[in-house]
């Protein structure tokens, strides 16, 4: 068996397919097997796959279309490595990146639970670098763009924070995700940020804080794509793990969210009266009026400071 077991889920993804799978072929750790779930392409993306004549590389073509969630679900059961790495179809790793991250998975972390004994590393994510078609890069996580990427416990974080891990920068321990049973079916938009959650309520995480990844940004993203479903969602999973978190996290988080689901709203004539009802009532205000001066400090702030990132590329 490999010692990781690549995922990438594939979905008409031709156009940057082939950059995708390169990156693979040039990672220093060797020990992996890629398993490509193809969701019924319609364009030659399955052409490009077998091109590559590697016996590492395994490809399922899904019996029939299903939710990113399903996809996701349906790829982690063919895997047979100890670890699971996701690298989407558009994005790209660094060559290190396995090499950097199989570094960190010795069986036990310096975490420890309640009782002493040393608690097993279940994720194992990367920082990750936002690049666009004008050739402009960002960091992935904005949270962390000036400090290290948060590890140990960070079940709390992926809350209080949002969702700061790129899930083409995340690895996970194959036996974590089998004690949560997976995805369940009623996530079919967030699998990833599912993922982080489930596993890091029981595991705690390692981080390399190098840049491991490339997360390419478009037009067709799928959070710009689903964004109303998406965040309902997020609010889904909030409910989850609600007993587990601050009161106050719970309430904040379902403001976030729903101010999100109103501003989209409001963009639509159709659905523009109950999106200012909404933000009025379930969403804030007070966040959408801080917005452009949030924004405006952000870009001072990375002209006068250089971002983690860029800083671990120059002693590269």
């Amino acid at each position: 068996m490999p010692q990781v077991s690549v995922i990438m889920n594939v979905r008409n993804g031709a156009s940057t397919l082939g950059e995708a799978l390169d990156s693979v072929m040039a990672q220093t750790f060797s020990d992996w097997e890629l398993i490509v779930w193809d969701d019924c392409s319609t364009d030659h993306s399955a052409r490009i796959v077998a091109e590559y004549r590697d016996r590492r590389v395994r490809y399922f073509l899904s019996p029939e279309d299903t939710s990113l969630g399903k996809a996701r679900d349906n790829a982690i059961r063919q895997a047979t490595g100890d670890w699971l790495a996701f690298l989407d179809q558009d994005d790209i790793w660094m060559p290190r990146k396995l090499e950097l991250q199989m570094s960190l998975e010795n069986p036990h972390s310096s975490v420890r639970s309640l009782g002493g004994a040393p608690q097993t590393t279940g994720i194992i994510y990367g920082r990750t670098v936002r690049f666009y078609p004008n050739g402009m890069e960002r960091d992935y996580d904005q949270a962390h763009e000036f400090t290290p990427l948060p590890e140990g416990n960070i079940f709390t974080q992926l809350f209080t924070t949002g969702c700061f891990i790129a899930m083409s920068s995340a690895v996970f321990r194959r036996s974590a995700i089998e004690e949560i049973g997976g995805i369940p079916e009623q996530v079919s938009i967030v699998p990833d940020y599912y993922l982080y959650v489930a596993v890091a309520r029981r595991h705690p995480a390692r981080a390399a804080q190098q840049v491991v990844c490339r997360y390419r940004m478009h037009d067709a993203n799928m959070s710009k794509l689903t964004a109303i479903a998406m965040h309902q969602e997020v609010l889904w999973l909030v409910d989850q793990w609600a007993d587990s978190l601050d009161p106050r996290t719970v309430a904040r988080c379902r403001k976030r969210h729903s101010t999100a689901i109103a501003l989209e709203e409001m963009q639509s004539p159709n659905t523009m009266v109950h999106g200012i009802v909404r933000l009025a009532t379930e969403g804030s205000i007070t966040s959408e009026l801080k917005r452009p001066f949030m924004f405006a400090f952000h870009i001072l702030r990375r002209n006068i400071l250089s971002p983690c990132w860029k800083v671990a590329s120059r002693k590269e």
